[in-house]
Parts: structure tokens; sequence; C-alpha cells
């Protein structure tokens, strides 16, 4: 029976950190026998066939068109000396509850391990925001409003439906918090889960998705004119390409202490059944304190002003473009120089 490792996310918990490790040692993975499930939900043989097949799977959702016979086919096709191959899916939105159903029957066909890694909602849901609310004009304030009264993140109900999609599959839900994580980072760790060694490759440690100051955040809330949609990431991109390293980074607590303490009310019965459950050989208690329960912070971004966001924004815009001008000074200095030397 062909052996199948399912990253089915969820979202905002180290998903591209760990994609980026994947396809990074393609090369070396393929030496190992380990194939990747790329962009259209095939086994990739060349670095053009690699992507996350996140559309192909959104597609087959809208459709309701069944995946296990061809996710099934594909491991089949997997040929290795040993023939003792392994496939690596990895698509983040495999974590949403209605994303089960189309695998249903593959825990029968191929040895299946099904891996989650969830995040203290106290941290997911200021990063979802970032990444989706903002692009729709939404406060942060009201974003969390909307995600407790949705039950966003869906860990338990997810992760339970898969559970009973796949009952024969192996399930392994691991924490986003670095003392947890082997090695520290979510890609060492689904490294070390999946059986692979994680010295034996080439892991970068840095953040896959570095954040924007807070004040740059505040005031790109206010113009979500400026997005085509919550998926559309080329100003954020461009901010991060022109913005000094300084402030990519949010710097701050985002949330205020009652807006922690309404989260942590929320899904406090359901971390806790997480962290029981899932959590073994760790000290529960000490860890939901920690990690889950609202913490002190000297500065928070609830209590600033509109006028202190927006002046602080714009300092930082006028120093990105002092420091831009300086750098193409000295580019034009050295070009001249050189000009010079060349005649």
């Amino acid at each position: 029976m062909g052996r199948i490792i399912i990253h089915a996310g969820f979202a905002k918990c180290g998903s591209s950190s760990i994609q980026a490790a994947l396809f990074h040692n393609f090369a070396r993975l393929q030496k190992d026998g380990v194939s990747l499930v790329g962009k259209e939900l095939k086994i990739a043989h060349t670095p053009a066939d690699l992507g996350v097949p996140l559309w192909f799977l959104e597609a087959a959702g809208e459709k309701g068109e069944p995946l296990a016979q061809k996710l099934t086919d594909e491991i089949a096709s997997i040929r290795v000396p040993n023939g003792n191959g392994i496939g690596i899916l990895s698509a983040e939105n495999l974590s949403r509850p209605d994303m089960a159903p189309l695998l249903a029957g593959l825990d029968n066909r191929l040895d299946v391990s099904l891996v989650f890694y969830v995040r203290p909602q106290l941290e997911w849901i200021p990063s979802a925001w970032k990444q989706w609310g903002l692009k729709k004009g939404l406060s942060l304030s009201d974003f969390v409003s909307h995600c407790i009264q949705i039950r966003r993140p869906p860990f338990k109900l997810g992760i339970e439906t898969w559970k009973s999609v796949l009952p024969a599959a192996k399930v392994d839900v691991r924490f986003l918090i670095p003392e947890l994580l082997i090695g520290g980072n979510p890609a060492q760790d689904f490294f070390h889960l999946a059986g692979l060694p994680p010295n034996n490759y080439d892991i970068a440690e840095e953040p896959r998705n570095p954040s924007l100051d807070f004040s740059i955040l505040h005031v790109l809330s206010k113009n979500p004119h400026l997005f085509s949609g919550i998926h559309d990431n080329k100003l954020m991109k461009g901010l991060m390409r022109a913005l000094p390293a300084k402030f990519q980074s949010t710097n701050i607590q985002m949330l205020s202490r009652e807006e922690e303490a309404r989260i942590e009310e929320s899904f406090r019965e359901e971390n806790l059944w997480l962290l029981n459950t899932y959590g073994s050989g760790i000290d529960v208690d000490r860890i939901y304190r920690t990690y889950f329960t609202p913490q002190e912070a000297e500065h928070r971004y609830s209590s600033l002003t509109d006028l202190d966001l927006i002046y602080r924004c714009l300092g930082i815009i006028l120093e990105s473009i002092a420091a831009s001008s300086d750098q193409a000074t000295a580019a034009d200095g050295r070009s001249s120089k050189t000009s010079k030397q060349e005649s």
C-alpha cells in the first residue's frame, strides 16, 4: 500500500515555511524517494511542476469532484528503487471541513497521515486580519468580533471532520509554538514528523510571511480600494521591497486587553480540548497560561489614536524615501567611478 502525508493546514499556521522548505529541497527529496504533489494534484517530476494545488482544490470543491482515486493513482505512479515511495500533499485550504469529503475513502487505498498545525487565536486573528481583513476595510476590532461570531479559525471542527471522513488515517496536530516544535520552527518540525531528518536538508529559519509596521497596516485598512480582493498581494510585496527591514514587523501588541479576554473566553473549551487531546507530554496548564491567555503589554495598537498612527506611517514613508535616495546616489557614485577607471 502506498503512503501519503497530507499537510492539511491550517492557513496562517506556518504553511508557507513548510511549502518553501519542501520546494527548496525538491531534488534531494526525490533522491530520498519522497515525491511532492504539485499544483494540478499531480506528482511533480520537475521544478516547473511544483506548486500548491489551492485553486485546483477550490475548483474540485465547487463541483464536489471526488479526488481519492486520482490521488491514489498519482501515488501508485511513484517509482523508486526500493518500492517504498512517499507522497506529500501540502495545501492550507484542505483544513476546511468541506474539503475532507473530496478525499473520502483515501484511507482504504493508501496509508494516510494527516498533519495539522494550529496557532493560538490570540496570534492567529491579528495575523489573519493583516492577510485578509484589512483589505476589505475591516477594522481589527470588527474582525475580532466577526471571528468570534463565526468561530474562526475552526480548528476543532476541521480536525474532527477529517477524522470522521478518514477514520483509518494517522493524525498529528502540532501547535505553532516554538518550544513545542522540533527545531523551533514548522518546517523542521514537519520534516521530522515525515521521517525526514531535518539535518539532512537545507531548511531556512527566517519567517516566510513577514508583517508590516502596525501604522502602515492601519493606514492600509482605511484604503481597501488599493486592493482588488483579499488575495491581491501586489501592494504588500511592493512595500516589502521598498521598506527597510526594521519596518517589516508589527512591533506592538495588536489586540486590546478586552479583545484578548473575549477571544480567550470564546475559544477556551476548544483550546483545552486541543491541548489535552494532542499535547502528549506537555504541561498543558503552563502552555495554556503562557500562550492562550491575555498577557501584559507595555504598548498596544488599540490605545493609539488615528493621528498617532498616521504620523508614524508618514514618518516611515519619508525615511524609506530618503534611504532609497541615498542608495541610488551611492549606486550612481560607484557606477561613475567604475566608468572613469575603465576610461
